[in-house]
């Protein structure tokens, strides 16, 4: 008797112990199960998310990286200070002093039409009735001076002088460096016809030649 009461409780307690392990074993299947779902969910997440850039999305967006780097480029060609074009002026002096230009060598010369300017720096009133025509030619930013102006006057020695005003203004004023003040010290004014004419630069004495054929041949 007392044998099959031990034998009883000894497989009740084996039936215990499988019961707990089989406990376990289903938590564990189960955290298994769990950690398993949330993998495939994360995959599924990650091949989700690279298959909403699609390729026409993929395409715009190195379109769009071009075009900004375009962009910065553009920017930086913009950035860069642009030199001043030659005028091409409607005045009827102009042609005089594009074949001066075309002769010699200069530098890129605007004319000046400002009338506060050519009061102030040239000492030229464009409003002189003696003046008939008048054309001031300059280099708004070279290092080096250059100037033409050339005046159709009525009284030829009167625009002259005051040509030789504005020579003197240049000398004694205008020609900071060195090089400038042997530029302003070596301009020309001088005359042909009823012309006057006043050449600070480099090359003045071939501007001066040119000047004078191109007024000889309105003759």
């Amino acid at each position: 008797m007392n044998k099959k009461i031990a034998m009883l409780a000894a497989l009740l307690a084996v039936g215990m112990t499988f019961a707990a392990c089989g406990g376990k074993n289903a938590e564990t299947t189960e955290t298994t199960a769990s950690e398993t779902t949330i993998a495939e969910s994360s995959d599924t997440e990650s091949i989700e998310t690279e298959e909403d850039i699609l390729p026409e999305e993929s395409e715009s967006l190195e379109v769009s990286a071009e075009e900004s780097a375009e962009e910065v480029i553009d920017d930086g060609e913009d950035a860069e200070p642009a030199v001043p074009e030659e005028t091409v002026s409607d005045n009827p002096l102009y042609p005089a002093v594009e074949k001066a230009l075309s002769e010699s060598e200069w530098p890129s010369l605007m004319e000046v039409t400002d009338e506060v300017i050519l009061k102030e720096f040239f000492l030229l009133d464009p409003a002189n009735e003696n003046y008939k025509e008048m054309i001031v030619m300059q280099c708004p930013i070279s290092a080096v001076m250059s100037e033409i102006i050339i005046i159709n006057a009525d009284d030829v020695s009167a625009a002259e002088a005051d040509l030789e005003a504005r020579k003197t203004k240049a000398i004694e004023q205008d020609a900071w460096y060195p090089k400038d003040q042997e530029l302003a010290a070596a301009s020309i004014v001088g005359t042909n016809g009823n012309y006057a004419y006043y050449i600070i630069g480099e090359n003045a004495s071939s501007a001066e030649q040119s000047i004078n054929d191109y007024i000889s041949s309105l003759s």
